[in-house]
């Protein structure tokens, strides 16, 4: 049996939930199977909210949660998932869904239209829908309508990610931080318990309307340390181990016990920097040397063993409204020749946050190496995820660069446009505001497709290369070493990899 089913594009993650078959067919006993899959990961959760957070780390369990209302298969196209079928107005301002029906949330409500409005309208107060979100009106409990205020193409793309997911208007609403650790939604795993920077545990869902899971349960155990999620795995504590150190691969795989699964990635890693600082980082000439002092080639070459590849461009190349751009690439000269007209030619300090992943540990130091080449020294301070954040969204003054990552997770560059770079957008951490990009976008936003959007995206890019809000270092390959009997383990471009059809035999 095939063990791996490479997902073809980030939103995908959706995929295996919504293409199953609506017939309850299928062996849900458990009878012949281990009754628990154990994955751990080394970053703790902050919420189980899909609609207020898009952090990879808390994925897996979205996957296996939630579900929105169309995904992609592996050519790209559009498929049903909570809504059956839908459609544009000729117009392309209004866009129609027939929903799903016999659809329960884990509580036993019906799954019906309010639901979907009402996941909408919290989607768009978060900037989701870029500024042409009007409204969605409840035709009746299985027909809604999307009212956009102008066309925007790429809205049907945004449906599929994970912070579209469909989550329950009565439940939500009534205490929206409590959901963060209680979350219910619709898909094949409901949320069992948890103990905070421990564990997360869901269990099978039995009314659910797909196929159900031959595995009952399924838990995350957060484990810090790369090289402990290693011995967990070699010591049958964990099943599947995300994160291991590279250089732990090839005595895993050698062993014949474990394997390591793999497929492509919309996670680009990078240098994110603060472009509000008062001090030399909020000089866009600093960010253009900064980046062409960087020798990715090194980084890929000597730190990710073959998982990932030098990139340039915040936007994966295969996703929607990706476009060839110059760029600023390695060019020690100009480098220098950027510091010299920045003023800084002398060089000066910065301090670069950097988590606990070893890997990122490793790229801090080689950046700090190459960066001296133009004088610039690089305090390197390793902290968690969640204190960096913490300090970048309450605007404190000592975040000045951060190793980060971004996905693409709708599968079109609309999504990172506008949820990492517009001057509002939730995820822009690099504090980046240009007002020339902003309305460049909302009118890319809003146009049709076409030869006029297509030179409205190119001067995004333009943007993109002059500004400099982070320097783009690789495309990661996404990566999990597992016990080799565990089968149907499906592997997501966004690291929402999904345990529906995961099991391991007894």
């Amino acid at each position: 049996m095939k063990k791996l089913l490479c997902l073809a594009l980030a939103a995908v993650m959706v995929l295996s939930m919504c293409a199953c078959s609506s017939d309850k067919g299928g062996d849900a006993d458990g009878d012949g199977y281990k009754d628990e899959i154990i994955f751990c990961q080394g970053s703790d959760l902050t919420t189980l909210d899909p609609t207020y957070s898009s952090q990879e780390r808390a994925y897996s369990l979205y996957r296996q949660i939630f579900e929105p209302l169309v995904a992609y298969d592996t050519d790209l196209n559009l498929v049903p998932c909570l809504a059956t079928e839908w459609s544009w107005s000729e117009d392309n301002t209004d866009l129609s869904f027939t929903l799903r029906e016999g659809v329960t949330f884990h509580d036993g409500s019906a799954f019906t239209g309010e639901d979907v409005a009402y996941t909408m309208d919290v989607a768009d107060s978060y900037g989701k829908f870029g500024g042409t979100y009007e409204s969605t009106e409840v035709v009746d409990d299985t027909h809604v309508i999307i009212h956009l205020n102008a066309p925007n193409p790429s809205v049907i793309y945004t449906l599929t990610s994970p912070e579209m997911s469909i989550v329950p208007s009565d439940v939500h609403s009534a205490d929206p931080d409590a959901f963060k650790f209680a979350p219910v939604g619709t898909g094949p795993y409901k949320f069992s318990t948890y103990e905070e920077g421990s564990y997360y545990t869901v269990e099978r869902y039995d009314d659910y309307w797909g196929e159900k899971p031959k595995t009952q349960k399924i838990t995350l155990k957060i484990v810090p340390e790369a090289s402990q999620r290693t011995i967990l795995l070699q010591t049958g504590e964990v099943d599947v181990a995300y994160e291991v150190p590279l250089s732990d691969i090839d005595s895993l795989t050698s062993s014949g016990d474990y394997e390591v699964l793999t497929c492509p990635s919309m996670k680009m890693v990078f240098m994110e920097f603060n472009c509000a600082s008062e001090g030399p980082l909020g000089n866009s000439l600093v960010r253009q040397a900064i980046a062409c002092a960087i020798d990715k080639n090194v980084i890929v070459d000597n730190l990710l063993y073959g998982y990932g590849t030098a990139a340039d461009c915040f936007i994966p190349t295969t996703a929607h409204d990706y476009m060839e751009t110059e760029f600023n690439t390695y060019n020690l000269d100009l480098a220098k020749q950027y510091m010299k007209e920045a003023g800084y030619e002398d060089g000066f300090s910065f301090t670069l946050w950097v988590n606990t992943n070893q890997t990122y540990q490793e790229i801090a130091s080689v950046i700090a190496d190459q960066l001296a080449e133009i004088n610039i020294d690089v305090n390197i301070v390793v902290q968690d995820d969640n204190t960096s954040f913490t300090l970048i969204e309450a605007r404190d003054p000592s975040f000045e660069a951060i190793l980060d990552f971004w996905q693409t997770c709708s599968g079109h560059a609309d999504y990172a446009f506008r949820g990492a770079l517009l001057s509002t957008a939730t995820g822009n951490f690099s504090l980046y505001n240009n007002p020339d990009f902003d309305a460049t976008y909302y009118e890319y936003a809003s146009t049709p497709e076409g030869p006029e959007r297509d030179a409205l995206l190119a001067e995004l890019y333009g943007y993109l290369t002059k500004d400099t809000p982070s320097v783009v270092l690789y495309n990661e390959v996404k990566y999990v070493a597992v016990r080799s009997d565990l089968e149907g383990l499906e592997l997501s471009q966004i690291g929402a990899h999904y345990y529906g059809n995961a099991y391991i035999a007894e």
